[in-house]
């Protein structure tokens, strides 16, 4: 793999995006500068910057907000070709650089994580435990990598050594990446190689996080059993639970709670970026990525539906995932009509809506609202509803409903501050199945795992069509109607469930293959 060489293989002499860990804020990843690799690998620090190196290239933004709007339930604004964008619109190809910039950094981070297991060794003196504990995050991380990189592109090379310049490795086949991914985290999990928390370096992979891989990667290749045991160990665990506050969860308050297992993590000082880039043009952001009428339309209702306001009595997630026309929006209103005399009408500019929503999740206004460039709320990466929601997930595809799947479900659906009715007793498999489907939708908006679950479920074609935003009411007919962009999106089954293998690997691996269809 020539290509990704030519990238990484000199992380050996610069570990480049090294991070420091502080005390009080967790893990913060700010650059130190070259080291030589003459005097590399020698002290406990050395390992502990190495690995912090790999923390580097974890999910930011781009695949944790951004990602869900290639969905049936968000919208990516156009920028120009190679954004995700273009996978929104099914109009992607080999050469998009989004797609490429994804792959390339995964294998950045599997190959530091390469080089650290590689050279972790040559310490002679040092605590044996600690270094022992590098080593597991260093093998987690790659797991983490080769789980997002075969849910999205399928067959991968699967590389477990630092490369050559002269390499080129071809595919290995999805299932058997899948398989040393569960092998690696079952020998992490079994000797107990990480810790169950953090007290000071809050941010590094802990014994939680491998086991909720482990379901993660499990559900999303059908393996329901293994699923289902991974969930329910990480539940018996008894050290996470559901913070009572939906909407604060994704601001600075819920940061480092007992409902996040796993995270990327930011420091102002150190790695942060603009918080207000998905939402409203009036705090001075920008629309990104935005939620469309079809993820309205999944949320339920409290109460009876109001035909004259169906905003009213809706499922208070929608409320706190989503600035609509009327919401309160730092000291002024939320209004993007096309009438609106505020800068939120929508398409009123290129920092506006283009189709009538904006993205209130991950928006903590009183907190950057005098300096949303020094953003740097945690991008939560697994976290404990998603669990319970796998455990019950893997049960129903298992036909194994009991009440513990009751259970799971509704105590995501009645935690304090959203209190949805529970499901009530007697549902069907095929029941089950609807019912689960709308509740990752709505509990897990623009937390970058739709696509993930759209692919699984072979639903792509659910995006087909002229994407619809804004409900409101033209009070020149009197109907409810939507606002809409024009913007007519596809899905090509036969070859959108992978995405293109970067076509300069093509290019300059005589081994490298391309999916089917590019």
């Amino acid at each position: 793999m020539k290509f990704i060489n030519k990238t990484i293989k000199y992380i050996g002499l610069s570990y480049l995006a090294l991070g420091m860990f502080s005390c009080d804020q967790g893990l913060d990843l700010v650059p130190p500068g070259q080291v030589s690799e003459l005097i590399y690998w020698q002290q406990e620090k050395d390992a502990n910057l190495a690995v912090n190196g790999i923390y580097a290239e974890l999910d930011g933004q781009l695949m944790v907000k951004e990602l869900d709007g290639a969905t049936d339930i968000g919208f990516r604004a156009p920028s120009g070709p190679g954004s995700l964008h273009d996978v929104t619109m099914g109009s992607f190809d080999p050469v998009n650089a989004a797609i490429g910039s994804q792959w390339d950094r995964y294998y950045r981070g599997i190959q530091r994580a390469n080089n650290v297991l590689a050279n972790i060794d040559r310490i002679e003196q040092g605590d044996q435990e600690l270094l022992s504990r590098y080593k597991a995050e260093a093998r987690f991380l790659r797991a983490f990598f080769y789980t997002q990189l075969s849910s999205l592109w399928g067959d991968v090379p699967l590389i477990l050594e630092p490369l050559e310049i002269t390499d080129q490795i071809g595919r290995t086949a999805k299932s058997e990446v899948v398989d040393f991914v569960i092998a690696e985290l079952d020998q992490i999990i079994q000797g107990s190689q990480l810790p169950l928390s953090y007290t000071q370096e809050v941010g590094r992979a802990t014994l939680g996080a491998a086991i909720a891989l482990k379901a993660r990667v499990a559900y999303r290749n059908e393996r329901y059993a293994v699923a289902r045991d991974a969930s329910k160990a990480v539940m018996d665990l008894g050290i996470y639970e559901l913070y009572p506050d939906y909407g604060k969860l994704f601001n600075y308050a819920g940061q480092n709670s007992s409902e996040v297992i796993f995270d990327r993590q930011y420091a102002v000082g150190g790695d942060t970026y603009n918080a207000f880039s998905f939402s409203a043009a009036s705090i001075g952001g920008g629309s990104v990525v935005e939620p469309i009428h079809n993820l309205f339309l999944k949320y339920g209702y409290k109460g009876p539906k109001n035909p004259n306001n169906p905003f009213e009595n809706i499922d208070p997630r929608w409320n706190f995932t989503t600035y609509y026309t009327g919401q309160p929006i730092g000291t002024s209103t939320f209004n993007s009509l096309p009438d609106s005399p505020t800068a939120d009408r929508v398409r009123s500019s290129e920092f506006s809506t283009v189709n009538g929503y904006n993205l209130k999740k991950w928006v903590d206004f009183e907190a950057d609202g005098t300096n949303p460039n020094t953003g740097s709320i945690n991008m939560i990466l697994i976290r404990y509803a998603d669990v319970l929601l796998m455990y019950a997930e893997s049960k129903i595809e298992l036909n194994e409903i009991d009440d513990s799947v009751y259970e799971a479900i509704n105590r995501v659906r009645q935690r304090p501050t959203v209190e949805m009715p529970p499901i009530e007793t007697g549902k069907t498999q095929e029941e089950f199945r609807a019912i689960i489907r709308d509740e990752r939708a709505v509990e897990l908006a623009f937390e970058g795992l739709r696509l993930y679950d759209m692919n699984r479920w072979k639903i792509g074609e659910d995006k087909i069509g002229t994407v619809e935003g804004l409900y409101y009411l033209n009070e020149a007919s009197g109907e409810w109607e939507t606002i809409t962009s024009g913007l007519t999106r596809t899905f090509r089954p036969e070859r959108d469930y992978l995405w293109p293998i970067p076509q300069a690997e093509i290019d300059i691996n005589d081994n490298m293959t391309q999916n089917p269809n590019y």
